[in-house]
This record gives C-alpha cells, sequence and structure tokens, in this order.
C-alpha cells in the first residue's frame, strides 16, 4: 500500500483540549442519489488554537506526534509542545524561525530544523534539552534553511538548502543525485524529493531521476490506483506510470489554479487533503471527487494553510499561517450552522423528494448547490417569505406543511403560500381523508385540504388552551398534553369536542408539569416530569410503562422518536441517547458516544428528525447532524502521563524532573513535591477529568477533576506510590499510571542516627535514672536527715512543750496540790488545834479534878470522872480525823512507814507530829505525857528506824 510519510498508526493514546466547537462531519452525503443537486451540507468538528492560546508566532511549519501521544509543532518562535493540557513553548537560543518537525519512533528524540538551525531536543531528567548539529553540517552546504526532516528505513533525512542529507547525532552525510530540493516525502515504502530540476526517487544512497519529470514546482506526490499522483505548486495534478507523466483534468481544476497547492497529505482511508496558499484545504476521495472543503470563516480561521498532520485518532492537524486547527474528520457527528449559511436555532426538518428543509428561528432552507463547488457563497438559502420562528415541518401527503409563529404555509415548487395567519401554528395531523388538524397557540383548528393549498374550516370549540402536542389515539380520541396544565383526552364527533377529560397529578402523573404524548411501536406515551407512563382504561389512571420507565424513572424525557422498530432515540435532561432493540422486549441504551455534542443541544422545544440516514438533533445554532455509519468505537485504552514533578527542598530551591524518568526515584525530605500530568486523548478534545492517590498515605481516589496537577507538603520519610487515571468524555477510565518514589529520610533521620539516637537515648535514660538514683538517694538521705532533724526538732518541741506542759501541769497540780495541802493543813492545823486545845481543857480539868480529889468526900465519883477522861483522851476519835488529813497531805507517810517499820500508836502518833516539826510540849500535850516521857519515845524511835544520833530524825522522817 501507498502512504505518506507520517502516517503511522499509533494506540493507547489520549488528549485532553479545552475546545470551542463548530461540531463536525466528514462529508456531505446526498438523500437518495449521490447526483442530486441537494445535500446535506455541514463542517467537521473543529479545535481552533490562537498565538496567544499556544503562545508562539504565528506560522507553523510542521507538525508530529510522539508515541506517547503528545503533539510537536515547528513554529516561528521555537519548538511546542501539546500534551493535551497545555502548551510549551522550547525556544532554540540564536535561533530564528523552526521549519520543520520529526519524532524519531526508536527514542522519541526530537529533530528540529529551520533558519540557519538544525539539532534535536532530547528528554533528560530535568527537562528537555537542545543538541545543535550544525557545526556538523559539511561546509559544501550552504547553512540557511532546512525544511523537511524525514525518517526513511530508520534513519533520518533532511532537506538542507535543496541538499538531501542523512543526519545522525554524530554525522552528517550529503546524498547525491538531487539539488535544489522543494520537498521531501515518504509515499508507498519510498522516499520521494522534489526539485525543479524534477522529481528524484532514493536508491540505496542515490537519488535517482524520474524520467520526465523536469519543468515542475512539484509539491507533493500521493497514490492513485495503480499509479503515482504528483501535484504541483500551481495547482496542476499530474499522473506517473510507466515513466510517463500525464494531467489529470478534475472538475475543481480551476480552484486549485487559482489557490495554490502549499502541502499534499494522504489519510490513512485513502483521501488525500490538499492545503492551498489561498483557499484553506480540499479533501478529494480516491476517486478525485472533492468531499470537504475548509476554509477562512468556513472552520478555519485562516486561508494558507502550510503544514498537515493526521494524529492517531485519525484528526487532521492543519498549521495556518496564523494559527493552528484540528479537524475531527472521523467522527459521526457535524454541525449545520452559520458557517455553512444556516441562520438560528434548530427547531424542525423534513425531506421530500430529495429536497431538504430545515426550519429555525430565522425561517424555513434549503441546501443549495453542494461540496465540490468551492464557493464563497453560503450553502443553505433562505426560502423568501417563510422569515420568522419556524416550529415545525411536516410531510403530509406529499406536501410541506410549515407551521410558522405567523401562521401556516404550504410550499409548492419551491414557492410559499401562507393559508393561515391568525395566530402561531405548532403543528398538524390528519383528522380525516379530507381534513387536517392543526394545533394553534389557542386551541385546535380544523383545515379542508381538498385543493393545492389547505382551507380554514373553523376552530375546534371547547379548548382555549396551547395546542402544541397532541396525537390521536383513534379516530374519534384525541390526546393534547400542555407543559404546565396536564393532559386532555379530548372525545371528537364530527366536528367538535364531545367530551374532554383533564389528567395530572392526581391520576397517576408525578404532577402536572411536562407531560407530553408521543407514538412509539403503534402506543402512546406520556413523558412526565420523572419517568414515562401509559393510559390504563379500565382504571382511568397513568401508571409507569412496563418497559420504558425503568430507563427513565428519575429524568424527564423532553423528547423521544422511534426512528425505526429497532432504535429510539431520545433526549433526557439535555442528554441525547439511543435505546436500541437487541432482541424481542430487550434494549440496551446507549449515551456515551453522544456527550461530546449534549452542550450544543437546544434546551427550546427539543426535536429530532430523520433526513434519509442522517439524525438531525435541533441546536442552539442549527442542527446537529449525526451520521450512524461512521459510528467507532470508544472503549479504545488510553493513558495518563505523568509530566512532569516540581520538588521544592527546605531551602526553597526547586527541582523539575521529567515524568519519564520518574521511576523508583529517591528524594531528600522535600518541603514540597508536585505532580502535573496529562493524558493526550483526541477523541472528544474535551472533559477530561483526573484522578490521583498517594499511597498508603491515600487510600481512597480523589474525586473527579479537571484539574491536572497536585501538590503534596512535608511528606514524612517512606515509600510511596503515586497514581493517577483519567476519565474521557464518554466516561471511560484510562489505565492507570503507577508511579513510586522514596523519601530519604534526613541524616538524622537515618538508621545510624536512630541507632545513635536509640544510644544516646538509653544512655540517657540510664544516666537520668542513675542520676535521679542518686540524687533521690542524695535527697533521700538529706531528707531522711531532714526528717530525722525535724523529729528530733518535733521531738524536741514535744519534749520541750510536754516538759513545758508537764511542767505547767505539774506547776497546776503543785498549785492544786499546795492548795490542797494548804487547805489539809489547815484542816490539820485546825484538827491540831483542836486536839491540843482538847487535852489542854481536859489536862486542866484533869488537874483541878485532882485537886478535888484531895477532898475524901468527892473521892469515888471523882475517880471515875477521871478515868472516864483519861479514857476519852486516848480513844477519842480525833486521832483518826488527823491520821486521814495527814497521810493526804503526806502522800500516805504513815500508811509506808508503818509497812516497812513495827511501831506502836504512839510511835505512829510521835511520828505523824515530828514530821510535822511540832515541839516537844506540844506533842507532849497531844500524846497527854510528859516532856520527858517525849524524849524517852524519840530514842526508842530513833532504835526503830535504825539511825543514829547524828541524823536528825525529823529531817529523816521529812525525806522518807
Amino acid at each position: 500500500m501507498f502512504s505518506h510519510k507520517k502516517n503511522h498508526n499509533y494506540t493507547n493514546r489520549s488528549i485532553h483540549l479545552l475546545i470551542f466547537l463548530v461540531i463536525p462531519c466528514f462529508f456531505a452525503i446526498s438523500q437518495t442519489n449521490d447526483n442530486s443537486d441537494q445535500k446535506l451540507i455541514s463542517l467537521p468538528l473543529i479545535t481552533s488554537f490562537s498565538p496567544s492560546e499556544y503562545n508562539g508566532g504565528i506560522q507553523n511549519w510542521d507538525i508530529d506526534q510522539d508515541t506517547s501521544g503528545y503533539m510537536y509543532v515547528a513554529n516561528n518562535y521555537g519548538l511546542l509542545e501539546f500534551d493535551g493540557s497545555s502548551w510549551n513553548n522550547y525556544p532554540i537560543a540564536g535561533a530564528t524561525k523552526t521549519r520543520s518537525v520529526l519524532i524519531e519512533r526508536s527514542s522519541n528524540k526530537i529533530y528540529v530544523g529551520g533558519q540557519k538551525q538544525l539539532g534535536l531536543f532530547e528528554r533528560t531528567e530535568s527537562g528537555i534539552t537542545y543538541k545543535n548539529l550544525v557545526p556538523l553540517i559539511p561546509d559544501s552546504i550552504i547553512k540557511d534553511e532546512i525544511w523537511d526532516i524525514i525518517e526513511f528505513n530508520q534513519s533520518i533525512y533532511a532537506n538542507i538548502y535543496g541538499v538531501i542529507s542523512k543526519v545522525n547525532e554524530n554525522s552528517i552525510q550529503p546524498l547525491i543525485g538531487v539539488t535544489s530540493a522543494e520537498f521531501l516525502t515518504e509515499v508507498d515504502s519510498s522516499l520521494f524529493a522534489g526539485s525543479i530540476n524534477g522529481l528524484f526517487k532514493l536508491e540505496g544512497d542515490t537519488f535517482k531521476y524520474l524520467n520526465n519529470s523536469v519543468g515542475y514546482n512539484f509539491r507533493g506526490v500521493s497514490v492513485y490506483k495503480d499509479r503515482f499522483l504528483l501535484f504541483t505548486y500551481e495547482g496542476e495534478i499530474l499522473s506517473y506510470t510507466n515513466e510517463r507523466i500525464t494531467s489529470v483534468k478534475t472538475q475543481f481544476d480551476a480552484f486549485l489554479s487559482e489557490s495554490k497547492i502549499n502541502k499534499v497529505l494522504m489519510l490513512k482511508n485513502g483521501n488525500i487533503v490538499l492545503g492551498t496558499q489561498n483557499n484553506g484545504l480540499l479533501i478529494i476521495n480516491e476517486d478525485l471527487q472533492p468531499i470537504l472543503h475548509l476554509t477562512k470563516n468556513k472552520g478555519l480561521n485562516h486561508r494558507t494553510v502550510i503544514a498537515l498532520y493526521e494524529d492517531n485518532f485519525n484528526n487532521l492537524w492543519v498549521g495556518l499561517n496564523n494559527g493552528i486547527c484540528v479537524v475531527e474528520l472521523s467522527s459521526p457527528f457535524s454541525l449545520i450552522n452559520e458557517n455553512v449559511g444556516l441562520e438560528g436555532t434548530g427547531y424542525a426538518a423534513a425531506s421530500l423528494n430529495e429536497d431538504i428543509y430545515l426550519g429555525t428561528s430565522s425561517g424555513l432552507f434549503e441546501p443549495r448547490g453542494n461540496i465540490t463547488e468551492m464557493k464563497e457563497t453560503n450553502r443553505y438559502e433562505l426560502i423568501k417569505g417563510s422569515e420568522g420562528l419556524v416550529n415545525n415541518v411536516e410531510v403530509i401527503e406529499n406536501a410541506i406543511l410549515l407551521s410558522h409563529h405567523e401562521g401556516a404555509f404550504i410550499l409548492n415548487n419551491r414557492e410559499i403560500n401562507q393559508f393561515y395567519n391568525e395566530t402561531g401554528v405548532w403543528g398538524f395531523s390528519k383528522l380525516t381523508d379530507t381534513q387536517l388538524l392543526g394545533g394553534t397557540y389557542e386551541g385546535f383548528t380544523i383545515f379542508d385540504k381538498k385543493g393545492t393549498i389547505p382551507a380554514l374550516k373553523g376552530n375546534l370549540h371547547g379548548l382555549g388552551e396551547s395546542s402544541r402536542v397532541f396525537e390521536f389515539d383513534n379516530d374519534s380520541t384525541l390526546w393534547m398534553t400542555h407543559g404546565y396544565k396536564g393532559a386532555y383526552k379530548i372525545k371528537l364527533q364530527a366536528d367538535s369536542i364531545y367530551s374532554m377529560e383533564h389528567y395530572g397529578a392526581e391520576d397517576g402523573f408525578p404532577s402536572d408539569l411536562l407531560i407530553s404524548v408521543y407514538r412509539i411501536d403503534d402506543e402512546l406515551i406520556f413523558t412526565a416530569e420523572t419517568g414515562i407512563y401509559s393510559y390504563n382504561p379500565e382504571s382511568d389512571r397513568f401508571e409507569p410503562h412496563p418497559f420504558l420507565n425503568k430507563w427513565f424513572e428519575k429524568r424527564h424525557v423532553s423528547k423521544i422518536k422511534q426512528i425505526n422498530k429497532n432504535q429510539i432515540f431520545y433526549i433526557a435532561g439535555g442528554q441525547l441517547g439511543l435505546l436500541k432493540k437487541e432482541s424481542i422486549g430487550v434494549y440496551k441504551s446507549e449515551e456515551q458516544q453522544f456527550r461530546k455534542i449534549n452542550e450544543y443541544i437546544s434546551d427550546d422545544l427539543e426535536n429530532i428528525s430523520v433526513i434519509n440516514k442522517d439524525i438531525l438533533v435541533g441546536a442552539k445554532e442549527g442542527f446537529i447532524r449525526y451520521n450512524p455509519e461512521l459510528d467507532r468505537s470508544i472503549k479504545d485504552s488510553f493513558e495518563t502521563y505523568l509530566k512532569r514533578v516540581e520538588i521544592t527542598n527546605q531551602e526553597n530551591e526547586t527541582n523539575t524532573v521529567t515524568g519519564t524518568f520518574f521511576q523508583s526515584t529517591t528524594m531528600d525530605s522535600p518541603k514540597v513535591i508536585r505532580f502535573e500530568y496529562s493524558t493526550p486523548y483526541f477523541d472528544g478534545l474535551s472533559n477530561i477529568k483526573f484522578a490521583y492517590r498517594l499511597v498508603p498515605y491515600e487510600k481512597e481516589w480523589s474525586e473527579w477533576t479537571e484539574t491536572n496537577w497536585k501538590e503534596y507538603t512535608n511528606l514524612p520519610a517512606g515509600e510511596y506510590q503515586f497514581e493517577i487515571k483519567s476519565l474521557n468524555i464518554y466516561e471511560n477510565e484510562s489505565r492507570v499510571g503507577v508511579y513510586p518514589f522514596t523519601i530519604n529520610p534526613q541524616w538524622y533521620e537515618s538508621n545510624i542516627a536512630y541507632t545513635l539516637y536509640f544510644a544516646f537515648i538509653v544512655f540517657a535514660f540510664f544516666s537520668v535514672l542513675y542520676s535521679r538514683e542518686k540524687k533521690h538517694k542524695t535527697e533521700k538521705q538529706i531528707l531522711s536527715q531532714t526528717k530525722e532533724e525535724e523529729i528530733r526538732s518535733k521531738d524536741r518541741e514535744i519534749h520541750e512543750f510536754s516538759e513545758k506542759t508537764n511542767q505547767q501541769i505539774q506547776e497546776l497540780k503543785n498549785e492544786r496540790l499546795k492548795q490542797e495541802i494548804t487547805h489539809k493543813n489547815s484542816q490539820l492545823a485546825s484538827v491540831t488545834m483542836h486536839l491540843l486545845s482538847k487535852n489542854e481543857f481536859v489536862m486542866s480539868l484533869r488537874k483541878k479534878l485532882n485537886e478535888a480529889l484531895s477532898n475524901k468526900d468527892n473521892t469515888d465519883s471523882l475517880n471515875r470522872i477521871v478515868k472516864s477522861i483519861d479514857k476519852n483522851i486516848d480513844d477519842d476519835e480525833t486521832w483518826d480525823t488527823f491520821a486521814q488529813y495527814f497521810d493526804q497531805v503526806h502522800g500516805n507517810f504513815l500508811q509506808k512507814i508503818k509497812q516497812e517499820v513495827h511501831l506502836t500508836p504512839q510511835e505512829t502518833k510521835l511520828c505523824a507530829y515530828l514530821k510535822m516539826n511540832m515541839s516537844t510540849k506540844d506533842i507532849a500535850n497531844l500524846m497527854n505525857i510528859t516532856i520527858r516521857g517525849v524524849e524517852l519515845a524519840r530514842y526508842r524511835l530513833r532504835k526503830k528506824l535504825g539511825i543514829t544520833r547524828e541524823t536528825n530524825l525529823v529531817e529523816y522522817l521529812d525525806d522518807f
């Protein structure tokens, strides 16, 4: 097979683009006849990037893609890189414009050429570095412009100012055979060089001239069946076979002659893209038929195309003289809008006899001409007289009826005639074979259709509500639904309403709002605020539809349309979807493939129409066109890549590591670590979301977010695994990117440090224990001494206090004893004095009685008295009282002395009197003896006590 130089097939690609869309289609499709003058004309989805967006110069000379899916553009200001999330610019020091770029497939090295520059970029751990190869260019070659760089048979070839040379990092070898080369390209596994001297083909290390090719200003080579097609700058197409060149005539020769050809690219599907100098780009098929023309204000933002590249999603990247455009050639979706001449919001579409009619908020339009006419005029024409809001376009009995805000119209032979002008009309339905029922802003109106133009017959009285959505259940029963008033079952009789019943929330609907009626499989269904319902005539209530409601139980279906027996399209919650029949009663819901166009669906009077094999959906601007034949798999696997990692240390110094080198990376305890990632996914070009987690720091995945970076601060030392994944527009997940790394501990966190810490801690621990033990002992000793001292002090205090207290007590006791003794002594003295006084009295009385005894007359009587007195002196109880008081005063002296010495009563009395230090005379009186008798008694007492004469008897008795 033939192939172009950059027609590579790569898998596992993904990119996230921020886009504004001009929704796509691949090529125009005729209705029933490919030769028809009327075709639906739509433009591919196109993403445009301005110089301010990619931060570069206006001109983009060459484009290539690496094996990861990243895009590279040779720009006036250097090398541009697009990773799906952002643009990066890599300028070349001292260089001017960059003209060419090539990614070496085996190494992903990036070769660039330009004005007096040739070199290569290579990814290193710290980023992309540039190596200048200009010094390797031989002096025989003028070091001026390097336009083309090609990889062919695992070798690199460059067009260095017209000289084709083989290039590697260490040498540059000029090849012979061709000079003044204008371009270099690979086609059909061959390398061709075009020159003013002809066309050349590489054989070995020499370019061989192709006979009869001189005299042409070639711009590209392609293939056509069994021959080569050659394209010149002047727009001429030539056929080369059997060493003969012949001119190929096409219907667009004049167009190419005026436009001039800059670039030629053969697509993977065999179509050929011609990038022109003056009129955008033209895509032709293998039969040399034009299928798409894009230029300024018709998809592109500039007329001059200077670079072409087909990426791994079959998107066409177009380098312009001012900006970059990405054209989604393989998408089944396209947009019919003002870029192709259709104005306003799309409300209805219909076709009749190969004629197509599109109704919008601006009027009724029909396509004029076809894609083969590369003209500046609009491709859709407004039908005169239809200006204004078109509510509906219907084909009824081979006629186009137009329901309009200004009334009702019929279209015959492209001429429009109004047949009702009183109020706005929503739509029509056959009432009988000769009558039409029209739903208007104020109820229903009946029209006769006996002639070519329907005639007003009259209003259907009894209902004045706006009647936009209605369906017949049978010939006599009409259902009409109102946006916020519920549903009405109308029984018709002749031309009038026989009966009418209202149904709402009390009849099974969730509310009275957003109820509409549709016909699916010859059955009436009712969509409500949530869910889909069917009418049960037996209960006269609405019930959830047994089949359809399970798909929409919690959603509002604003439009549903059955395309054929196997497909039901719907719009639910602003999203387009399809119920596809897999077997009897078994359907599968498909919504993923429509996600890229949901944001363009109109939210006013949503509609779905069928034009031949195409599905048209009303859009905010025009129509979305869906070609089911172009559907492709949306479940291809894709990758999420780590772009770079920025590591900021504790000194706020930042080091950048390229993502591909961030594998099992080790780092010293970072202050901040920032991960940046991207997904080069080019199908959808928007809505890429990311999720991440840091294992084991985070066990759960993060929420999906459009932010393509994550930052962590002050992570502790340990082993980590940063994981990232992305979610594309179809809600398919990429494979998980896993990037392990290790955070080394600081020197003070190393094992040796921890060992030292442990040893130090153990030493410190035991030192502290020893110190504390010693301190404890010292403190205990001091405390003990202090306690002992305190105890002694307390004892002293207690003793002193006790002594003082005892002394005080003793003093008090003594004082009391003294008082008692004084009292006892007083009593003793009183007793003693009493005894002395009594004895003196008795003695005196005795003396007188003795004297009286001298008188013999009284002798006997007196003797008896004297004896009685003597006895009284001896036996008086006074002594007992005396002895009691004496012992109380003198500590039981008399009892103790009697226990130690055997004394007579008289001696006992003598001891008592002597202890009282009484005089001998008093003792004599008390003892009723003489003084001599007292002395004799003292003598005898000494002997019994065993004391000598030298011992004072009174002192002895006092100390006893």
